[in-house]
């Protein structure tokens, strides 16, 4: 410690430290929108209009009709601690507000211009509350309008640095509206507006849930594709707005996830969606959904990230296993098929993708969708799915010349046709990979190892004997993997594996099913990766087992072979491989004959 003098710890300046607080709840414009929709939320608000300038570095406007607050409550409301939620710490733990750490003001005032007008219901007498960097200025009667309005200027012009390191305005507005977008989404029963494009101003009707999902999301996602789902759990609910499984994005930006009305970063419950879907649709493509979960607030932590971004659940495996549940039982309305080739027409099952400057939804920032450049699959413009009509116009013949691309069926209505039971010929080989082979009037091309993937999962599948090891496997496990398998080591029971707590967070696997043997490490991996998501275990472990069981690419098969493989393929009820991906694709002699240009 040499060269530095005693007594070098200090108590900051209050002007200090509420700057250093600021900075950490208000981060960018679309912080200050965040914290003041909260706060006419938790007013009561049925309408919320949002306006800025610059975005949001100028000015910021946000103005509602809810209860409004007294002279007295102004002179509080932006000092810090200063808040209505919460009174004693017991509170923290049965608020379902969506503030309550009364910091939001406070570090507003700190950074800004602040003026806030207010009127109680039935008041005559409105007031002015003026705030500027901390330094209180006064407060002035006002006209007495209903709510409350918050107006906040020159944003982050005592911090320069800060103010240096914002993005274009045209960057912080689109900010800006996707964080309208994402508080409105949970509460339909509110009009939300704000500026749309050049200086009309965009809103959002009070409506039902599935209706405002579909405002949301834009032409990403149509309201007919939507279907909303309902489910209860011991201590939570939840609502399910899924979209139809032909509604697909190259990113998860469009599976959104709210507990108690606050979108939070859960990735287990993003994983519980995808999981469900795994059924209806192939790797590398994700569904549109949105999550909405209600949970006794004693289950539930919010106070750990200034923007209550996250949250801790302790009954997180319940509502893991329920929203699987719920969505499974859904998503198995719709009759899986293989693809099949459009005869010829734009119309019959391709779905174009989006015009450029199509509207973007809540997930659609600059740089598209996650920055990829990954094509999505949408519906076209002036056409629904499963609409009157199926399409909206005449058919568009495809190029001269040219083949048709392998599209998604136009309707909602999934149904596959029963392959017919004539003989089958096997005329070979294309690529080493794809086998080509005739029934009846139609020609199918088939994935041999995704076949034969198939075939070995569902064999996997039906083996849950558990075999004695002759020497148990030990392994170690976290804090919250011991508690989650000791939650659920009856249903590992129950697939075959039998797991025994052998002292403080250690374990062995005592007995597996045979075929589990050759893979016991990455068991062992999955185990404490998945916790207590046994089924996902179950399906992702031996959808590896069988991948790597099966015929691979360029394995020669001779006609007989080929012939059995092609038979127990077109016979299985469910023609995709265990990751989603269809086994087949399939062309009837008509569709042959116009390729050709026969007909």
């Amino acid at each position: 410690m040499g060269g530095v003098e005693s007594n070098t710890i200090a108590l900051l300046p209050p002007e200090v430290s509420r700057r250093i607080a600021a900075g950490e709840v208000i981060e960018k414009p679309a912080s200050v929108v965040r914290e003041l929709l909260d706060n006419a939320l938790d007013a009561g608000a049925t309408m919320v209009d949002v306006t800025w300038t610059e975005g949001g570095s100028e000015s910021i406007r946000v103005r509602d009709d809810g209860n409004g607050m007294s002279r007295e409550d102004l002179e509080l409301c932006w000092k810090p601690h200063a808040t209505s939620k919460i009174r004693t710490l017991e509170d923290l733990d049965h608020s379902r507000s969506l503030g309550f750490r009364g910091e939001a003001l406070a570090s507003i005032a700190a950074v800004s211009e602040l003026t806030i007008e207010s009127t109680l219901p039935g008041d005559h007498h409105g007031h002015r509350l003026e705030v500027r960097q901390a330094e209180y200025i006064g407060i002035t009667p006002a006209p007495p309008r209903p709510g409350t309005s918050v107006t906040v200027q020159r944003l982050f012009a005592n911090l320069p640095a800060r103010r240096r390191f914002l993005s274009r305005a045209q960057a912080e507005s689109q900010v800006i509206r996707n964080t309208i977008l994402e508080k409105a989404l949970p509460f339909p029963e509110v009009r939300f507006t704000m500026p749309g494009p050049g200086t009309s101003v965009r809103a959002l009707p009070a409506g039902t849930l599935a209706e405002r999902t579909a405002e949301v999301y834009g032409s990403a996602c149509p309201l007919q594709a939507l279907t909303e789902l309902h489910g209860t759990g011991e201590g939570f609910s939840c609502t399910i707005l899924a979209a139809h499984p032909e509604i697909i994005r190259r990113d998860r930006r469009l599976i959104s996830v709210y507990v108690n009305r606050r979108r939070v970063t859960e990735y287990k419950l993003v994983q519980a969606v995808e999981y469900a879907y795994q059924d209806v649709q192939h790797g590398g493509i994700f569904p549109v959904a949105a999550l909405l979960i209600d949970v006794d607030p004693e289950l539930a932590d919010f106070n750990i990230h200034p923007a209550k971004r996250e949250v801790r659940l302790r009954n997180i495996g319940e509502i893991h296993h329920r929203v699987v549940e719920i969505l499974r039982s859904h998503l198995r309305t719709y009759t899986v098929r293989a693809a099949r080739w459009p005869a010829g027409t734009r119309e019959e099952g391709l779905w174009d993708p989006p015009p450029a400057g199509a509207p973007s939804g809540v997930g659609e920032s600059a740089g598209g969708a996650g920055g990829s450049g990954g094509q999505e699959y949408r519906v076209p413009p002036g056409r629904a799915p499963g609409g009157p009509g199926g399409s909206g116009g005449a058919p568009r013949r495809s190029a001269p010349g040219s083949l048709p691309r392998v599209g998604r069926p136009a309707s909602f209505e999934h149904t596959r046709r029963a392959v017919p039971d004539d003989s089958i010929r096997f005329h070979g080989t294309a690529f080493g990979t794809y086998n080509i082979v005739e029934r009846g009037d139609r020609l199918f091309i088939i994935d041999q190892h995704a076949v034969h993937e198939r075939l070995h999962y569902d064999r996997l599948k039906s083996d849950r004997v558990p075999q004695p090891l002759l020497i148990p496997e030990e392994f170690t496990a976290s804090p919250d993997q011991d508690k989650a398998l000791q939650a659920h080591s009856e249903e590992y029971r129950r697939l075959g594996l039998l797991l025994e707590r052998c002292g403080e967070e250690r374990w062995r696997i005592t007995a597996i099913p045979g075929a589990y043997r050759t893979a016991i490490e990455d068991l062992i991996e999955m185990i404490l990766d998945l916790g207590g998501l046994q089924e996902q275990l179950d399906r992702t472990f031996l959808a590896r087992l069988a991948c790597r069981a099966a015929l691979k690419a360029g394995d020669h098969l001779d006609s007989i072979t080929g012939e059995e493989l092609a038979r127990r393929a077109l016979d299985l009820p469910e023609p995709r491989c265990p990751h989603g991906r269809p086994l087949w694709v399939e062309l009837d002699r008509e569709q042959l004959d116009r390729l050709i240009g026969r007909r």
